[in-house]
């Protein structure tokens, strides 16, 4: 729908155990363990979907393991929602796209996704392992009326400390961003 809410969620480390700090952990969560959902995360998201809230799930990850994602999605009970994966091909420099995609993709998806649906309110979720903080800030800032909040769960292997914060959300009103570690600190209910 043109109006109403919708959640943009990234998806390593925010819905799925990933591990993306470690690199050769974030290999074996992807490609050689069974998926595993972050707990609780599905109970707040279908509370939120209950509410009429609309779902885009965001990730650097290549778009092969959609229907692998999928299945968590269902297995788990989180909403129906869009994918934004990113295009990946064996033959492609491997390095060199995989560093420029990590930054660009994600950015570029939630950009598409404000932009197809101006008059729309965003919560960005997101987590503290890599940049999703620092994306959704500039996302804040960028489209002030339509990103209504930013979460962001805190990993205890890197979280956010109050310096690095303040840096990251400089020019974000501080009613709009909120750390935490578990699912059951964020609100039951969006909206007005």
């Amino acid at each position: 729908p043109p109006v109403g809410w919708s959640v943009i969620s990234d998806i390593d480390d925010t819905i799925k155990v990933s591990s993306v700090t470690d690199r050769r952990e974030l290999l074996a969560n992807t490609f050689l363990r069974p998926f595993q959902a972050v707990g609780g995360m599905a109970e707040r998201y279908q509370g939120w979907a209950e509410q009429g809230v609309a779902f885009h799930y965001v990730s650097s990850s290549p778009w092969q393991l959609h229907h692998a994602l999928s299945e968590l999605c269902v297995a788990h009970g989180f909403p129906k929602g869009s994918f934004h994966l990113r295009s990946f091909r064996l033959r492609d420099h491997m390095l060199r796209r995989v560093l420029l995609i990590r930054r660009t993709g994600k950015s570029a998806a939630i950009r598409e996704l404000l932009e197809q649906f101006p008059h729309r309110r965003f919560v960005l979720v997101g987590d503290s392992g890599e940049r999703d903080a620092e994306l959704y800030a500039a996302a804040a800032r960028r489209y002030p009326n339509q990103v209504a909040a930013i979460f962001i769960r805190q990993l205890p292997e890197r979280p956010l400390d109050a310096v690095r914060s303040a840096k990251i959300f400089r020019n974000v009103p501080r009613g709009r961003w909120q750390l935490f570690e578990h699912p059951e600190e964020l609100p039951s209910r969006l909206g007005p």
